[in-house]
This record gives C-alpha cells, structure tokens and sequence, in this order.
C-alpha cells in the first residue's frame, strides 16, 4: 500500500536547491553539477519540492510552453526534471507527486501536460500515453553524399536570434508536436551544454532560408546537430554539405529528424540510421478545453460524439459532441457518446500518433467504422514529431 501520509507538495526554498539537485542527480543518473544548469534556467517557480516530516522525498518541474498542433499553439506544461529520493522509492511518492502536480496546472487552466518518459507503464497509470516521436539519426559524413556550396553559411550574431525563431515558427506551425520553445531554451541550444555551440544562418542574397545549430566536436566524437531547419530544397543541401564538410577530421553525425524529414530525402542513399529514439507522452488535463485549443484540418466539418473515461479526473469523464468547421474545433457536454475511449486513448488521438482503427485495433477504443473515420479525417495532419528534448 502507498504510503503518501505526511507529505506536503510546494514550491522548494533556496536552502533546499542544492540537496534537491543532488538527489535528481542520482536519481536522473545526471553527473555531478549536470542538473543545476536546467533547473536554474527553468527557475523555481516551475520546481515543485516534496517532504516528508520537513525531508526532501521528491522533485519535479514543469515548464510553461506550448506544443504546435493543427497550426495553433496548445498551452502545455512540459513535465521535466521527476527524481525520487532513494528511500522513498516504491513507496507510492512520485505517483502521488505527479498527481499533485497534474492537478495543479488542470486548476491553472492548462489543458494538456507532456514528459518523455523513463517508464512508460507509470506514466500510463497516471492517464499519460505516447502521442509523438524524438529521433536521432546517425550518419557516417562520408556517405552524406551531398556537395551544395551555392548559398552562404554566416554566424548567427546575438540581434539574429529573432530571424532563427522566424524560421523555426514557419515550420513549427506546419507540424505536429514542435514547441513554441520558451527564450530560455533558445539561449541554453545557442550557448551550448557543457560544449561551444556553432549556429549558421544559410543564405540567399542576404535572404534567410535556413540554420543549423552544432555542437563543438573533437576527433573520434560526433557532430552533434541541435537544430537544423530548412525551408527550401537548397538550404537542406546547404546544411547537409556544412556537416559533410567535417568528414576530414570527425566520422559521423547525429541529429533529430522526423521518420519522412526533408533532411531525410535529400540524402542520395538510405545510410542513416537510428542512434536514438523515444516516444513522447502526452496527458489531456480538461478534455474540451483541449479540444478547442487545438487546430484541425481545414476544409473538414464534422459532428463527433464522443465518450470519454478518466479516473483521475471525473469532471473530464462522460459524454461530449466535439464539431469541427474551418480548422476550429468546439466541444460540449452532451451526445450519443457513440465512440468511447479511455483519457489516454484521447491523448494518442489528439495528435494523431495512431489512426483512431490502429486504436480500436488494439483494444483502445469502440465506435462504429463511419465514425472512426470521421475521426481520422478530422484529426488527420502531419507524423507527430519533435526535436526537442525537455
């Protein structure tokens, strides 16, 4: 049985900072000193410091930025840094931390929370389910196979940082999953983590069309890529043949791409592999709210009756009419409720990560097959992903 009796959920004091850090350090398996940085940069008024009897049980943060869906912003809480105390384990703390949590940002008006998980059967206990993907591609630079000098590469001076968020946002906004990434992230990618960073602005008679941020790498490392964002077929020949060009001196590069990236099919061959992957989870903390806040495919109307269970939160739970006309989507109590699914259910349908008959395939939801298309047109969009990690 979880033992939660005694335990208080607040903001952590100064005093407490330093013991806080080293123990999300052993618990995050972060090395020593590695977790301050993060947590400075997201401040603690985003931490949230759980006792016991006046001792430090647990840690958490959540960082207030927003995911990219159906072209509009969804406000999210980015749910980061969630350590346990070694004592404490297995004891039900980090369970009913992020309850606590969740609730919270529910009562702040937040209508969604997303994490990348360290196991996802826990996450899922607390309705959480995958709904994007984070890959990183490894490439050996000899095999990149593209040599394009015709556009420029300069560096990124400090007044250009508002040009790179420009062309981040033309592409972010046609996604599924981006962030609308807070400034303090932008300085953290351009200052670099523990290593110089090399941002690149690519372009065409002065005329921006792309970067690509880097990291400093030494012989026998990899290029690591941050960042890389083009918007024309150039610009990505550009970005490829700049990390081409280190293949004297390094063997390989990394870097994060979507499954079908445009980065991905500029390549001559398929050479690059997967070096890293994990799934994004997503939690939907006030099923209309959510629902209204995301954008939808345009030129579909639509009148989806829907039913909707979730234990943690009994106000999200029962039936609800969600229509959806010129992009916009509005949700209201009531209904049939003639296709049922669980909140995590809701939460791989939200971005569409899963078709809503991979859904029921598996057991995940119920409706009849007009329906489900019905939902699988309105939800449609482009292969939720996202290069970020928080």
């Amino acid at each position: 049985m979880a033992d939660t009796a005694n335990l208080s959920f607040t903001r952590p004091s100064q005093d407490e900072l330093a013991p806080i850090y080293a123990m999300l350090e052993q618990a995050l398996a972060f090395a020593p000193g590695g977790i301050a940085a993060w947590a400075e940069a997201l401040g603690t008024d985003h931490m949230r410091v759980v006792r016991r009897g006046g001792q430090i049980a647990a840690a958490m943060g959540a960082i207030p930025f927003g995911h990219w869906v159906g072209g509009r912003v969804v406000p999210t809480a980015g749910i980061t840094a969630v350590g346990v105390a070694p004592g404490e384990r297995g004891g039900g703390v980090g369970l009913w931390m992020l309850r606590q949590m969740l609730a919270e940002q529910r009562a702040l008006g937040v209508p969604i929370a997303t994490l990348y998980p360290a196991t996802t059967a826990f996450y899922r206990r607390t309705g959480f389910e995958r709904a994007a993907v984070r890959t990183i591609y490894e490439i050996d630079l000899a095999a990149i196979g593209v040599r394009d000098h015709a556009l420029d590469t300069v560096p990124v001076g400090a007044d250009q940082i508002d040009t790179l968020k420009q062309i981040y946002a033309q592409v972010a906004s046609r996604s599924t999953g981006w962030i609308d990434r807070p400034d303090f992230y932008w300085q953290r990618m351009l200052r670099g983590a523990g290593k110089p960073s090399y941002a690149l602005l690519v372009q065409r008679d002065g005329v921006p069309e792309g970067y690509v941020i880097f990291a400093h790498a030494q012989r026998g490392e990899p290029v690591v890529v941050q960042d890389a964002v083009a918007l024309t077929p150039a610009a990505g020949r550009r970005i490829l043949s700049v990390l081409a060009d280190h293949r004297s001196v390094l063997e390989k590069a990394r870097f994060p791409a979507a499954p079908n990236d445009p980065l991905l099919l500029l390549l001559p061959e398929q050479n690059q592999s997967v070096f890293f992957r994990i799934d994004l989870m997503l939690r939907i903390l006030d099923v209309p709210a959510a629902l209204a806040a995301r954008g939808y495919a345009q030129g579909v109307s639509a009148e989806l009756h829907l039913h909707v269970d979730d234990d943690l939160f009994p106000e999200n739970s029962g039936p609800l009419v969600l229509r959806v006309a010129d992009g916009r989507g509005v949700a209201e109590r009531g209904g049939s409720g003639r296709v049922r699914m669980g909140i995590r259910d809701l939460a791989a349908l939200y971005t569409g990560f899963i078709s809503p008959f991979d859904q029921a395939r598996a057991g995940a939801l119920q409706g009849p097959p007009e329906d489900l298309a019905a939902l699988a047109l309105a939800f449609s969009g482009p292969q939720p992903w996202l290069p970020d990690m928080f």
